[in-house]
């Protein structure tokens, strides 16, 4: 398994950063792509006191060490791609011997959630914070201090 943690940015763009990469990284990696994740923890990315966030990010990736000669491909691929997201990016490269590494799947499920196979609850409704609806009710305009000696 490849997994690319990005620190530094939206963890929301990892999904968009998820999409647009996994492909292009299997193929440089010559895997197929259900061995690349992404991890894109919310987190603050600090320097001198004061967050960097979408100023300057690291990228890690974590690899089997039979893949050190795709570093420079991946690096520049990667590079390209934080460009879009923050204005300074660097890259670093962990890697491991793959029988260092354990996988434990349960084979009575499917090995991925997909957009098809995410289950739902049907007891729990979201609650609309913004019905205005015969339900809804009006906030209270009044001093509630009225009745407080201060």
């Amino acid at each position: 398994m490849i997994t690319i943690t990005i620190l530094g940015i939206d963890p929301y763009l990892g999904r968009q950063l998820s999409r647009e990469l996994t492909g292009k990284l299997a193929e440089i990696y010559d895997v197929d792509s259900e061995k690349i994740f992404f991890n894109v923890p919310e987190s603050f990315f600090l320097w001198n006191g004061v967050e960097q966030n979408s100023w300057n990010i690291l990228v890690r990736v974590n690899a089997p060490s039979r893949y050190e000669d795709c570093q420079d491909d991946v690096a520049m691929i990667l590079g390209e791609y934080m460009k879009n997201v923050a204005i300074h990016s660097s890259v670093e490269f962990y890697y491991y011997r793959e029988e260092n590494r354990y996988e434990f799947v349960d084979d009575s499920h499917p090995k991925f959630m997909t957009e098809k196979n995410v289950v739902y609850d049907d007891e729990y409704e979201e609650e609309d914070e913004y019905d205005e609806g015969e339900n809804s009710e009006e906030p209270y305009l009044g001093n509630i201090f009225k009745d407080v000696d201060l």
